[in-house]
């Protein structure tokens, strides 16, 4: 009889430590957002997104993007022949005006490019994308996606970022952020005090700035 609850007290120790190893390796509190697009029909994964814009992509440029609608407004930095693909590296002598305003009055953009010494400047004009939709975006992009591009605080975001038309990364535009880097571009970022109506407003400065020099190994 005495062998029995002996017996209670190893098996109650095992149980408890395997309750100890489950919750050790039970995951962190970090934010998962679900999507129920599949991989085939994401637009990131399953290719969708080169539906748009066509011509642009592979481009060492990048472009803005609304991740509520997925409409895409490129920033040709660099100039590209538009018959046959090909960069052209030579002396440009003239700057021009990108962006404009996107067809459901998401966002408005007004850079000024600069051809010759590779930078944009200008500002962004969120409209009905100053706030980010999360089931909107999930309606574009799969869980793997969705999760890659997001911060854990998705209500910082504004519903608008820069892609990199080469790989296809994309950033978005937060409250609180000063800046990043896409690849060979960096996007200097500083939201305006002023407001146009219920807009918010956004100066940004885009560098084309590729490493210098090679690591050495």
């Amino acid at each position: 009889m005495k062998r029995f609850p002996l017996l209670l007290l190893v098996i109650l120790l095992f149980i408890l430590a395997g309750c100890g190893a489950d919750q050790h390796t039970a995951p962190d509190n970090e934010t998962r957002y679900s999507s129920n697009t599949s991989d085939e029909d994401c637009y990131l994964c399953g290719g969708g997104i080169e539906s748009l814009v066509p011509s642009y992509w592979g481009q060492d440029n990048i472009a803005l993007i609304s991740l509520n609608t997925f409409e895409i407004k490129p920033l040709e930095i660099n100039r590209y022949d538009r018959l046959n693909g090909q960069l052209i590296e030579e002396y440009a002598g003239v700057v021009s005006f990108g962006g404009g305003g996107s067809t459901d009055g998401g966002f408005s953009a007004s850079l000024m490019l600069d051809y010759d010494r590779g930078y944009a400047t200008g500002s962004v004009d969120f409209l009905a994308d100053k706030t980010l939709d999360v089931d909107k975006a999930a309606s574009f992009l799969c869980a793997d996606c969705l999760n890659e591009i997001l911060p854990q605080k998705a209500s910082q975001c504004f519903g608008v970022g820069a892609i990199n038309l080469a790989t296809k990364e994309i950033q978005l535009f937060e409250e609180n952020l000063a800046g990043f880097g896409l690849e060979d571009f960096y996007i200097d970022c500083n939201l305006a005090e002023r407001k146009n109506g219920d807009s918010r407003q956004m100066d940004i400065l885009i560098f084309y700035c590729p490493i210098r020099y090679e690591e050495t190994p």
